[in-house]
């Protein structure tokens, strides 16, 4: 068989046994995936092609608990422009979040993660330092006296994850680049508003502002995985039950997934990746 009667071959997708058209493969480790179940998966998801058959069906069954867990998520508040992160407390206490660019994100099924599952964030912001140039007499690029910088900013959020469909989210929170000015003989990037060595010419107000803005955002968003963290800590210490109690199976008498954060449930009374409880 050639290349091209290889590439027209008709494949049945491994998962829902529905015909795959040209070009609408997605490779398994055991078999093949149609795109419409693709796009069933967890946007945080990456290891597909080195996924079996069985993992994406479990994926998928995950995926089916987490969309009817969005429809109780109460969203208290959110933060972000560009990406949002949606996130709902119970009793002041940020308890899960889930993070999206979508308007209508419950199309898109965005994983519900609990705080306790976040394992640690940090803010990045990633600079593009450009020396300005003018053009001479003589019509060469050459640099200005003293020189002049531009840097460019995007902020983003990164996560470690406890899951075991993903171990990493990393998202932006800006809409649209900043892009601040500087003047001066030192190069390096900006610390706070201003540059090691030089002195900082901000540009436009509102570019100055949306710095602040995302910087901002970047440290609430840390803080609040930080009280999401300390509050879920307290809440499982709380939901323990006495030692003397036997642990429950859940695959003989319990739910096959975490109502709470839609995770497979494993074993005991309790979920081990968010602490609530199995058994209502």
């Amino acid at each position: 068989m050639g290349f091209f009667d290889k590439l027209f071959e008709k494949k049945e997708c491994s998962i829902c046994g529905g015909e795959i058209g040209v070009l609408g493969n997605r490779k398994l480790e055991d078999g093949n995936c149609c795109k419409q179940c693709a796009k069933k998966l967890s946007p945080w998801f990456e290891e597909r092609r080195h996924s079996t058959i069985a993992e994406i069906q479990e994926q998928l069954a995950y995926r089916e608990q987490n969309s009817n867990n969005l429809k109780g998520f109460t969203v208290t508040r959110a933060i972000g422009d560009s990406y949002k992160m949606y996130i709902e407390e119970i009793n002041g206490i940020p308890t899960r979040f889930f993070v999206t660019n979508k308007k209508e994100y419950k199309e898109e099924n965005p994983d519900i993660i609990p705080f306790d599952n976040v394992i640690s964030c940090i803010s990045d912001i990633d600079v593009r330092d450009t020396e300005k140039k003018r053009r001479n007499e003589n019509g060469q690029m050459v640099s200005y006296n003293p020189p002049r910088f531009e840097q460019r900013y995007d902020f983003y959020i990164e996560m470690e994850i406890r899951s075991p469909y993903f171990d990493k989210i990393r998202f932006r929170i800006n809409s649209n680049t900043v892009t601040l000015e500087s003047v001066g003989s030192a190069r390096g990037r900006m610390s706070g508003y201003h540059r090691n060595g030089s002195e900082l010419n901000l540009g436009s107000n509102r570019e100055h502002r949306l710095y602040q803005e995302y910087t901002a955002m970047c440290d609430k968003i840390c803080q609040m995985v930080e009280d999401g963290k300390r509050g879920a800590a307290t809440a499982s210490v709380q939901r323990q039950a006495p030692v003397s109690q036997p642990a429950v199976s859940p695959e003989s008498t319990g739910p096959k997934f975490c109502q709470n954060c839609g995770s497979p449930a494993v074993s005991g009374k309790f979920c081990q990746y968010c602490g609530s409880s199995l058994v209502p």
